[in-house]
């Protein structure tokens, strides 16, 4: 009659003690995420831990992620030991990547303070150059320029880029954009005085304005200068049909054609340099040329201005 008894003593005995051993298997790690700039708590925060290496006795194991309670706090539970990749997001914050070695049991608590997330001003700039600004404001006040610049309202654009260039010496960016509007503005050498400037602070962008200038000098007619592009070898079709328009300005109707004629081998369906070189061959008094051309504008954009025009040429040559 004891046997049984103690049968079931032992059972229970066994039981007793294997039932605290599962519970400790695997690892547990705890800590806490507060804010690195006031050391306040962060409740919210994604603990990730992913892209477990498990050990040679222990097998692969799923990714895990928690949140942060009110106080900031996280504790996982169950992991298996091994490296793990952890990161701790939230938005606003920059992101805290870094690897954790897991073992079983309790681990060493890791604290970590999250960094927010940089204004891209600062990116730019650095932080020196915004100490004191409001980063927010002169972010949205670029915003209004940008899309000012954006809608072609030219003037309010260059009040905009002009107001945060005093606030903000030596933000490259700016010059850039302001020489961009005066140019659309037609104040060509305004234009380039700000284009110098701004390469004057940033040698990296000594090229694109060294570009830019030969365009701006192009337009306001220096042939010098087209002959200065075209060597280079960075005339865009813009380019070569403006330098089209300098010659023809200047009455040099063949010179005129052969930019037009370039223009056209960069983009065959600009119907722009094709409706001058229809224009080209009226002045040369080449009615058969002219109406070729001209109906190439009408085939290839008829809504267009240009497509409008040369539809009414066409009506009234023989």
């Amino acid at each position: 009659m004891r046997r049984p008894m103690f049968s079931l003593l032992t059972v229970v005995l066994i039981t007793g003690l294997l039932a605290p051993l599962a519970l400790a298997q695997g690892g547990m790690l705890a800590g806490r995420v507060t804010d690195a700039e006031t050391g306040e708590p962060m409740a919210g925060v994604t603990v990730l831990f992913d892209n477990h290496v498990p050990s040679a006795r222990v097998t692969p194991s799923e990714g895990r992620t928690e949140l942060t309670d009110d106080s900031g706090n996280y504790t996982l539970l169950g992991l298996a030991s091994g490296s793990w990749n952890m990161t701790m997001s939230f938005e606003g914050y920059q992101d805290n990547p870094g690897q954790v070695t897991i073992r079983n049991g309790r681990n060493i608590p890791i604290n970590i303070e999250l960094e927010p997330t940089p204004h891209p001003l600062e990116v730019a700039l650095g932080a020196e150059a915004l100490a004191g600004l409001d980063a927010e404001a002169l972010g949205s006040q670029l915003d209004a320029a940008d899309a000012a610049y954006d809608n072609q309202q030219w003037e309010e654009a260059l009040a905009g880029f002009a107001s945060l260039l005093e606030t903000l010496p030596t933000m490259v960016q700016l010059q850039l954009s302001i020489g961009a509007t005066l140019q659309q503005l037609g104040r060509y050498e305004e234009a380039i005085t700000s284009y110098q400037a701004a390469a004057a602070a940033d040698p990296s962008v000594q090229a694109d304005v060294e570009s830019a200038v030969l365009r701006l000098r192009v337009a306001m007619g220096d042939l010098s200068a087209a002959e200065e592009l075209a060597a280079a070898g960075g005339a865009v079709r813009e380019d070569l049909y403006n330098l089209g328009e300098v010659e023809f300005a200047q009455g040099n109707v063949d010179g005129a054609a052969e930019w037009y004629e370039k223009a056209v081998a960069a983009d065959p369906n600009w119907v722009l340099p094709l409706f001058k070189l229809g224009l080209v061959s009226l002045n040369k008094g080449d009615i058969e040329g002219a109406k070729s051309y001209f109906a190439q504008v009408v085939e290839k954009d008829p809504t267009s201005s240009e497509g409008t025009q040369a539809q009414a040429v066409l009506g009234q040559l023989p």
